[in-house]
């Protein structure tokens, strides 16, 4: 039996035939051994977990042990785990270390870290950061390393600790986060372009001179951060950041000159006014005066407070702890089951919170209705062909009902191998609810958006609003109010709730949406409705006020209400400040057109009343608009005459060729004929033709040019034909 290389199975084999326990004195007896030397072993395998020891009076009676070894342990962990002597000589390595360096266990243990098989792991840093763990130190950092042509990114987290024979060593743990920052170097880039696309407007406008100094900034950086425009202009936003921020800042900001697209600057420290300390995001443009002096005038942006989101970051990027907890501090629901006898033998805390069950609830239940209350039969699928084929499966998303709570998780179920008669399965799952929300959310965003931008009148707009904007914000209740011609807000359409059918003037409601800026009234802000006031909608216990903004004046307004005490967070606060101010962009588009098409039917209204004809004509000679009395004296309908040629279809033969001359010189400048007046013959639908007396106008383009011709003509009395 050889103790150095940990080798005990004559002593492991006797407690396991056993089952009731051995003393000290029986074990040396059945080994052959000397008693102290059995005292040792036995001492050497409780340390490592192997045997358990039990008190009777004063003789100590050994068992085999019923935990499961750290060794499996450090396998269920998904991190790659290595445990390293004060040699620098790997003692130890779990199953994903081994998968990622496509080696086995005989291949690594025993060999020098730095010489081994994990060599591609290890650089002259992390050997001094392994040095440095033996000495008590706990190390973490990031390692970015090239393996068969591929680059990696492991966070790496090396804690020192004391082997099972009193020496010291390292734990080095690596997690493979490859994909998370590509995915975020991904996201990055999506961010940026879509905001270049949608031009979103952001919380402050800015704009700064070509030497960076502030010239206009909008009164919202007073919520931001305190100070007020009036403090900062004349200033540069360096100014406002702690020392070596603001350096960074200028050169960043400098070295976006080149740039012909839109800019962001990502998370730089801003000093508020009462000297706190919060993070903004820049986002713009450079000003260049034209492209062919190329002259660089500054920059306009705008920023935002990004201070929640990039504390939640961090958050995320916490480490959680080792060894104590290995397993209760995996994020992630954890699953241990017995694949001969279906029985759950281990849960973590993870499983207990979203299962709403303690440990021992769990581990009572079979295995099926375990699986049955944390997935789909997707997952119960899962098990039966990880059980069939020994590989491991994903579930990529399933939908559960725990207490009446839909949930969205994503599984992966794997097969765990101690010994020939102690096989496991282990459930690794993960809720993604929050993640399958926000994408839906952000998905009924962007249809929302699609819908909108091939709306033209308002009146279209509401219905598909309406529809979608409760599953987007979470309030069930929607309304739109116009304002009337009484300078009050009426209800036009409402769904969910029972809204008020007008609202009060000079009420806070009315004074709110006559601002024209957004405003949620959360569980907290809907105390500003004094008891007794009339309330927008009956048993609104949450309010979000959209209003619609057309020309500097409010012109309607969409209210979002719930009878719950809804609390939006900063997420969903920015989709629905997002989707309020894109809405309030199509309605004033819609409105403009509106009014413009307004504009333009009057004013053919007009033509159509006068009692002279009216006739618009290209420079190619084509009809381009003629008033209906025009188009009835000469017996077409407008849409006969419209897009056909003046000369061929209306002048005499006779006089067509002279008409044309004149008409061509005309529009060439040649011939001043403004408002001069002459006669001119018509042809008829009827083959008849009538003397026409004809005052023309040229027709220009903004830049000068001739497009055409406006002439008006009347009919020639007869006795003046004579």
């Amino acid at each position: 039996m050889n103790e150095s290389a940990g080798d005990f199975s004559d002593i492991l084999t006797l407690l396991k035939d056993n089952p009731r326990g051995m003393s000290v004195t029986e074990i040396a007896e059945a080994a052959h051994l000397n008693r102290n030397t059995i005292a040792r072993y036995m001492d050497t395998l409780r340390v490592s977990g192997q045997v358990e020891m039990r008190t009777f009076g004063k003789a100590k009676v050994f068992f085999l042990s019923k935990r499961v070894p750290v060794s499996a342990m450090l396998n269920l962990s998904s991190e790659m785990v290595l445990l390293v002597d004060e040699n620098l000589r790997v003692i130890q390595a779990n199953e994903a270390l081994l998968s990622f360096l496509s080696v086995t266990s005989d291949d690594v243990i025993d060999s020098l870290i730095y010489e081994g098989p994990a060599k591609s792991l290890c650089s002259d840093m992390l050997t001094d950061q392994i040095r440095h763990a033996i000495r008590g130190e706990t190390v973490r950092g990031e390692l970015r390393i090239f393996r068969n042509d591929q680059e990696y990114y492991l966070d790496q987290k090396i804690y020192p600790m004391v082997l099972a024979d009193g020496k010291p060593g390292v734990t080095v743990v690596l997690d493979d986060i490859t994909e998370h920052v590509r995915a975020e170097a991904a996201l990055e880039q999506s961010e940026a372009m879509f905001r270049r696309l949608v031009e979103t407007v952001q919380d402050c406008i800015w704009s700064v001179d070509e030497n960076a100094i502030i010239r206009y900034i909008s009164p919202q950086i007073t919520t931001i951060c305190g100070y007020a425009p009036d403090e900062m202009i004349g200033r540069s936003f360096s100014d406002f950041m702690p020392s070596g921020a603001d350096a960074r800042f200028s050169w960043e900001l400098t070295a976006e000159v080149s740039r012909e697209t839109g800019f962001t600057l990502l998370e730089f420290p801003f000093i508020c006014k009462d000297g706190t300390r919060i993070y903004c995001e820049f986002s713009g443009t450079p000003v260049v005066l034209d492209e062919e002096s190329n002259m660089f005038l500054g920059y306009n942006g705008a920023l935002r407070d990004v201070t929640d989101r990039r504390n939640a970051e961090q958050g995320i990027k916490r480490w959680k702890l080792f060894l104590d907890g290995v397993m209760d501090n995996i994020p992630g629901i954890i699953i241990v089951t017995d694949v001969k006898t279906n029985a759950i033998v281990y849960s973590n805390l993870a499983a207990e919170q979203f299962l709403h069950m303690n440990r021992s609830e769990i581990r009572s239940l079979p295995s099926s209705k375990l699986l049955s209350r944390l997935g789909s039969s997707h997952l119960i699928d899962a098990h039966d062909q990880v059980k069939a084929f020994r590989k491991p499966v994903n579930v990529p998303e399933d939908r559960v009902e725990v207490d009446g709570t839909v949930h969205y998780i994503s599984a992966r179920v794997l097969p765990m191998v101690l010994s020939v008669d102690r096989e496991y399965l282990l459930t690794m799952a993960t809720d993604i609810s929050d993640e399958v929300v926000d994408r839906n959310r952000q998905l009924m965003t962007r249809e929302l958006a699609f819908v909108l931008e091939g709306i033209s009148s308002t009146q279209e707009m509401w219905v598909p609003a309406m529809e979608m904007l409760p599953n987007i914000s979470g309030f069930e209740a929607v309304a739109v109010y116009q304002r009337s011609i009484f300078d009050d807000y009426v209800l036009f359409m409402s769904k969910g709730g029972r809204f008020a059918p007008t609202i009060p003037r000079d009420s806070i409601v009315d004074r709110i949406i006559r601002k024209g800026e957004p405003a949620i009234f959360d569980k907290y802000r809907m105390g500003l409705f004094l008891e007794g006031t009339l309330s927008i909608m009956d048993n609104a216990a949450s309010l979000v006020l959209m209003p619609i903004v057309h020309e500097s004046r409010t012109v309607a307004c969409i209210i979002l209400g719930s009878t719950t005490p809804q609390l939006p967070d900063t997420v969903l606060r920015g989709i629905v400040m997002s989707t309020a101010f894109q809405i309030s962009t199509v309605a004033s588009r819609c409105l403009l057109q509106e009014k413009l098409q307004r504009e333009r039917d009057r004013t053919r209204s007009y033509l159509d009343v006068a009692g002279v004809m009216l006739v618009v004509v290209r420079r190619d000679g084509v009809i381009e608009m003629i008033n209906r009395y025009g188009a009835k004296l000469l017996g077409y309908t407008e849409t006969d005459l419209i897009g056909r040629n003046w000369f061929e279809m209306i002048v005499p033969a006779a006089v067509r060729e002279n008409r044309l001359q004149a008409f061509e010189q005309m529009v060439s400048g040649m011939l001043n004929v403004e408002d001069r007046v002459y006669r001119g013959p018509v042809l008829c639908s009827d083959g008849t033709v009538k003397s026409i007396r004809w005052r023309n106008s040229l027709l220009r383009e903004e830049c000068g040019s001739v497009a055409g011709v406006v002439s008006s003509g009347e009919i020639i009395p007869e006795e003046e034909k004579q």
